[in-house]
């Protein structure tokens, strides 16, 4: 069976059928793109609603009954979630990464709770906000894996949770996390940094020494009893939702800059980091299922993704309300995004150094001598 165009446009704008399956029990009110409202929409967790086994791990089990090979306990101070970079082709490897990340997703959620305006020197959704455009600009600049980003943010932001900061010790906060991410990083793929102190300093221009920022890095791993114990991020989340799929999934640099994307945004901050990651996957996906409809005929496989994705919802205990918060927030996010993306740029790119980056940094060679070696970074703003 193939599916016209017509078909798969009706499915993805939330009035398409239910084709008819042995074993089930009627349609349910869930299921993506299940509401009149159309696109990406909850997926049903009705024990009313029988789902096609897709993934026998899933249909036949719960976490309680599930195989915990590999998983840890969350308080354990070596909890290490399974490498993102690992080939995990088989189901049973990638269902106990599933359990472990469950077990240690709490741990690593932040719970940001941050005024607009600051009224009595408390950080604003501003400030944080520029401080994740700061540690973005870092790397591109520095050309650094999506992993650290990532990681850099999740550590602000549970550090802002867990500690009340001033909003002057904001970028040494904002540097020292980048900085811990990094030797994470490296010692995670055994590799020596790239990046030293002195040049996220420099380039950061955040009016701190190195010292500083090697201080409030133990500060960090003290209070967040970091004890070389790796978070689980929304990337992970991310990476596991796409091979978990186990169809033609969206390329992984379009998810991965879809993420940054709205971790750098505030309003997605406290967002459940597996409900975040399927809501990406499928709002990629549907992108991809419209364009492909537009040329071809769909095969009637894909119809399965959504079957599956009510098994994980209902798996991972994810509410439809909370599911349907995320995915709205994140379509905010988004469009707000691309609106400034596609404003027309008025102003030329400006460089400006201060005198101690002008006086400290000098050119390596004629070729360069009239190129910076400082970014022009966000404000670390205080509204």
């Amino acid at each position: 069976m193939e599916w016209s165009a017509l078909t798969v446009d009706a499915l993805l704008s939330g009035t398409r059928p239910r084709r008819p399956v042995a074993g089930t029990h009627g349609s349910g009110s869930g299921g993506i793109g299940a509401t009149a409202k159309g696109g990406f929409d909850a997926y049903s967790s009705s024990p009313a609603q029988a789902l096609v086994p897709i993934h026998p791990l899933l249909d036949t089990a719960r976490p309680g009954e599930m195989s915990r090979a590999g998983a840890r306990h969350p308080g354990a101070e070596d909890s290490v979630p399974s490498s993102s970079t690992d080939t995990m082709d088989r189901p049973e490897q990638l269902y106990a990464t599933l359990n472990e990340y469950l077990q240690l997703e709490h741990k690593f959620q932040p719970r940001l709770c941050l005024p607009d305006e600051s009224e009595s020197g408390e950080v604003t959704i501003g400030a944080r906000d520029g401080a994740a455009h700061v540690l973005r600009c870092l790397k591109v600049w520095f050309d650094l894996p999506a992993d650290v980003l990532v990681s850099a943010i999740n550590l602000f932001d549970r550090f802002l949770t867990k500690m009340k900061v001033r909003p002057c010790h904001v970028p040494c906060i904002t540097v020292s996390c980048m900085n811990v991410a990094l030797d994470e990083h490296a010692e995670l793929t055994k590799q020596a940094r790239t990046v030293s102190i002195e040049e996220l300093v420099s380039v950061s221009q955040s009016a701190c020494t190195w010292r500083d920022v090697a201080r409030m890095s133990r500060v960090l791993a003290d209070k967040l009893a970091l004890n070389n114990a790796r978070a689980v991020t929304p990337l992970h989340w991310l990476r596991l939702v796409r091979s978990l799929a186990a169809a033609p999934a969206p390329q992984e640099s379009e998810l991965v800059n879809l993420l940054e994307i709205a971790i750098c945004d505030a309003g997605c901050a406290n967002a459940r980091m597996s409900e975040l990651a399927l809501v990406i996957v499928y709002h990629q996906l549907e992108k991809q299922l419209t364009e492909w409809a537009r040329h071809k005929d769909v095969s009637e496989e894909l119809y399965y993704l959504y079957e599956f994705a009510a098994q994980l919802q209902a798996y991972c205990n994810m509410s439809e309300t909370s599911l349907l918060r995320t995915r709205d927030v994140f379509r905010t996010v988004l469009s707000r995004y691309e609106g400034r993306c596609a404003a027309p740029q008025r102003q030329r790119l400006v460089w400006r150094l201060s005198e101690r980056t002008t006086g400290s940094e000098s050119s390596e060679s004629e070729e360069t001598s009239d190129w910076p070696r400082s970014p022009v970074l966000p404000v670390y703003c205080s509204n």
